[in-house]
């Protein structure tokens, strides 16, 4: 079985970057998580149900916060969209648990089609 391919949308690469500002460990905790998204991407994350209706499962995960000493709990949360077709997990949105306990539907869906427009429309 060959590994998953991880994408990172350029909207997700300038998140990463204005977060780097204040986190500079976040590209290497990155890492960690796109090394287990590459073999086995809907075992990361779970299942975000409020997205269903969208062309591609949506997932979200948790990554730990290694400059200020957080595990994955108080940490990042990581959006992605699984192409089982093509093996591709496109990474979507990043945010710090500290700046959105839990986004709001509408503010989720704005940044997600800004990242994948062409494939996260409605079925």
């Amino acid at each position: 079985m060959t590994g998953y391919a991880v994408i990172k949308t350029p909207p997700f690469d300038l998140l990463v970057a204005a977060c780097a500002r204040e986190h500079p460990g976040l590209p290497e905790d990155l890492k960690w998580l796109i090394g287990r998204l590459e073999v086995n991407p809907e075992r990361m994350g779970n299942r975000v149900p409020e997205l269903a209706k969208l062309k591609l499962p949506i997932f979200k995960t948790r990554c730990k916060d290694s400059c200020h000493s957080l595990g994955a709990s108080g940490g990042w949360r990581i959006y992605y969209a699984v192409d089982k077709t093509a093996q591709k997990v496109f990474l979507l949105f990043v945010h710090h648990k500290k700046d959105y306990e839990l986004p709001k539907l509408g503010f989720l869906l704005q940044k997600l089609e800004r990242a994948l427009p062409d494939k996260l429309g409605s079925d």
